[in-house]
């Protein structure tokens, strides 16, 4: 019986350090979560608008692992939204998405009303796109989306 617990000592030895070698090879520090907010790409009412008399509605996603999206001032605009024919893009309040002093994992959706857009030249129909991010209250700046190609379309 001596010998027989003898020759399971070394088995059960390799045994042991293959248990606890597995347990430990599929542990992985997690990553942290991304700092930024992240914005896609949902939908848009149209593709083609008549020239400055219909508003576009523009559906975004979001995800923000601090929930620090939006402010309370209206004078603080977080959402930017650059037409391509234009230098410099418009810049949009959005409310707090969550209390201020928060840190909630949020994500859904909103809409963006964008006022009527118009035609720059004298000429006819014109194509632009929109691009939009998001910037949250510490300063991080998501990624970009952008719509499809836009047609304005002249109104005479």
């Amino acid at each position: 019986m001596k010998d027989s617990l003898a020759s399971l000592n070394p088995l059960f030895s390799v045994l042991w350090i293959a248990a606890v070698a597995a347990a430990t090879s599929g542990c992985s520090p997690e990553e942290p979560d991304p700092v930024s907010p992240t914005l896609t790409w949902i939908s848009i009412n149209a593709t083609e608008f008549q020239s400055a008399s219909q508003n576009a509605v523009v559906t975004l996603g979001y995800q923000d692992h601090q929930g620090d999206l939006g402010w309370t001032d209206p004078d603080r605009h977080a959402l930017d939204i650059q037409d391509e024919r234009l230098n410099a893009p418009d810049t949009y309040h959005i409310p707090p998405l969550t209390p201020d002093g928060m840190e909630l994992d949020i994500s859904g959706t909103f809409e963006v009303t964008v006022p009527p857009l118009f035609l720059l030249g004298n000429g006819g129909d014109e194509q632009t796109r929109l691009t939009f991010r998001i910037t949250d209250r510490a300063g991080n700046v998501s990624n970009t989306v952008q719509s499809p190609v836009i047609l304005i379309t002249d109104t005479l």
